[in-house]
C-alpha cells in the first residue's frame, strides 16, 4: 500500500499544475463522450483513461475504435486496448484530431502553400483495486504532439483518479485530477495558461427503473466551477442502452431563436448495442446555434 501511494505521489509531483492552452486535452473522441457530453462514469470504459483512470478497473478485455465528426472539417479518432492483468487493468490509447487544411499567405497577403493542423496523443493507463474492490486508484501518462504547418509543440501529460463504490446504495463516487502537463517544446516563447481540472463525479443505479443517473462537475485549482453535467444510461434491453446528457452550457447556448433549437441545445443522445463479441456505439451532440457532432465506434471483446 505504501509503495503504491508513493507511485501516485511521484506522478503528481512529476507534472506541472498547468496545461498550456491545449484544448484537445478536453475534446471528445468516442460516441459515449459525445452522447453523455463528457460525463465520466464507472459504468462505461471508453475514454475513462483520460476522464478518470480509476474507472477502467471495471473493464473487460476490449479494443475500441471510434470516429467523431465535428462541424466543419474537424475530426477526431481513437484506438484503444484495455487489458486486465492479474490485480491490475492496463490501457493503451492513441488519439488524433485533425483541424483541416488551410490556405497559406505570406506577410504581403500573397497565397503560399496550404498547411494542416492536428494533434496526436498517445497514453498508457493503469488501475488497481483496494479493500475488496470497493476503492480503485488509477493513473495515466502520455505524450501529446501538436503541429500547425511547420510549427510544433510537445507535452507530457498525466491524469490521476480515485473511485469509491458504495454497494449498499448502488452508488459510485469518483474524483480525478486532469490536465497535469509538462511542456517539452512550445510553439513560441509566449505561454498561455489553462489550469488543471478537478473532476468530481457521482453515479447511481436506480432500484426500480432501468436507469443509471450520472452527474459530474469540473473545478479549477481556485475551486471555480467550470461545468456541471447531468446524464443517464437507460437499459432498453439486455444488450441495448440509450444514453443522453446535457450540462450548464445549455443556458449559454439557448438563444431563444427557435423552440427545437433551444430544446436540444447542449444535448447529447446515443445508443449502444452489445453482442457476444462486439459493442457498437452511435452518438450525436447538438449545439444551440446550429451544428451537430456525430460519432460512431466499435468495440471488439478480446
Amino acid at each position: 500500500m505504501k509503495k503504491n501511494a508513493l507511485i501516485f505521489f511521484y506522478l503528481f509531483l512529476f507534472f506541472q499544475l498547468n496545461a498550456s492552452g491545449y484544448k484537445a486535452l478536453n475534446y471528445w473522441y468516442h460516441p459515449h463522450s459525445v452522447s453523455n457530453v463528457g460525463a465520466s462514469s464507472n459504468y462505461i470504459s471508453a475514454e475513462n483513461d483520460r476522464l478518470n483512470p480509476a474507472f477502467i478497473f471495471n473493464s473487460e478485455k476490449l479494443m475500441n475504435l471510434s470516429f467523431v465528426q465535428y462541424p466543419s472539417e474537424i475530426t477526431s479518432q481513437l484506438a484503444q486496448v484495455i487489458y486486465p492483468h492479474k490485480k491490475y487493468v492496463l490501457a493503451a490509447t492513441i488519439r488524433h484530431i485533425s483541424y483541416g487544411i488551410f490556405k497559406g499567405y505570406n506577410e504581403y497577403g500573397m497565397p503560399t502553400s496550404n498547411y494542416s493542423a492536428s494533434d496526436t496523443w498517445a497514453s498508457c493507463s493503469m488501475a488497481k483495486s483496494f479493500y475488496s474492490e470497493n476503492i480503485h486508484l488509477g493513473a495515466s501518462i502520455g505524450y501529446f504532439y501538436s503541429n500547425i504547418g511547420d510549427l510544433s509543440s510537445m507535452l507530457l501529460t498525466g491524469t490521476t483518479g480515485m473511485s469509491l463504490n458504495i454497494n449498499r446504495y448502488n452508488m459510485n463516487v469518483g474524483i480525478a485530477l486532469r490536465n497535469l502537463t509538462m511542456e517539452m517544446k512550445s510553439y513560441s516563447s509566449n505561454k498561455s495558461y489553462n489550469p488543471i481540472l478537478i473532476n468530481v463525479s457521482f453515479s447511481k443505479e436506480l432500484a426500480y427503473l432501468p436507469l443509471i443517473l450520472i452527474m459530474d462537475s469540473d473545478f479549477d485549482i481556485q475551486s471555480k466551477l467550470n461545468n456541471i453535467r447531468l446524464s443517464g444510461i437507460i437499459t432498453l434491453t439486455k444488450d441495448v442502452n440509450f444514453k443522453l446528457g446535457t450540462s450548464i452550457n445549455r443556458v449559454d447556448q439557448s438563444e431563444k431563436i427557435g423552440f427545437f433549437k433551444d430544446l436540444f441545445a447542449d444535448t447529447g443522445l446515443g445508443f449502444s448495442i452489445s453482442t457476444k463479441q462486439y459493442v457498437v456505439d452511435l452518438g450525436t451532440y447538438f449545439y444551440g446555434m446550429g451544428g451537430t457532432v456525430f460519432a460512431m465506434g466499435i468495440g471488439l471483446k478480446l
